[in-house]
């Protein structure tokens, strides 16, 4: 299995392989072009992390997950949309992206997201601490390899999808949208 740095380096090398100022340029112009290019970058990136590993654990949920974090990171970034990322609350929890802050969650958590990247077996124990931040359930998105049967009661992300998940690739539209609906005029490129 790849460290999460090997991970990084392979997710990197295709977003330059692809170009960077490219999928900027056209996710800017057209949010819709996000999931394009997500689904390009996920299948070669996983492609990539196959063939350079040794092992029969290189598709492995923490993997995946760990991808999938990388790329919403730089997918925010690029867009320009607000968010905080691994905010420390206590010991045990760290909050992996909070749409738009902190600040505006612990004010109006109806116009906050928190999202979290479910790894592996001690991240989904924690799931149910999100819940005293956030009380909307709908507002607190999970992102999987795969499903986990205990979590349909939040809104959930899959990078393979499968009855009733959100499609992973379609994150960012969809962070899109719930800012525009909340009301959100932090500064972004995207309209």
């Amino acid at each position: 299995m790849l460290d999460g740095e090997e991970i990084k380096q392979t997710l990197y090398s295709v977003i330059e392989e692809i170009g960077k100022e490219k999928i900027q340029t056209e996710i800017t112009s057209n949010i819709e072009s996000s999931q394009k290019y997500i689904d390009i970058i996920m299948a070669k990136s996983i492609t990539n992390i196959a063939s350079k590993s040794n092992d029969d654990d290189y598709y492995d949920d923490a993997t995946i997950a760990t991808l999938c974090e990388a790329l919403l990171h730089f997918m925010l970034t690029i867009c320009t949309l607000p968010s905080e990322r691994k905010i420390q609350i206590k010991d045990d929890l760290v909050l992996d992206i909070i749409i738009p802050s902190l600040q505006r969650l612990k004010i109006k958590p109806d116009k906050s997201i928190i999202i979290q990247i479910i790894k592996d077996k001690v991240d989904l124990n924690k799931i149910q601490q999100l819940e005293f931040l956030q009380p909307n359930k709908e507002h607190i998105w999970l992102i999987f390899a795969k499903l986990l049967s205990t979590t349909t009661k939040y809104t959930t992300y899959s990078v393979f999808p499968d009855g009733g998940l959100h499609k992973y690739s379609n994150i960012m539209i969809d962070i899109n949208n719930f800012l525009k609906e909340t009301g959100d005029k932090s500064f972004r490129f995207i309209h």
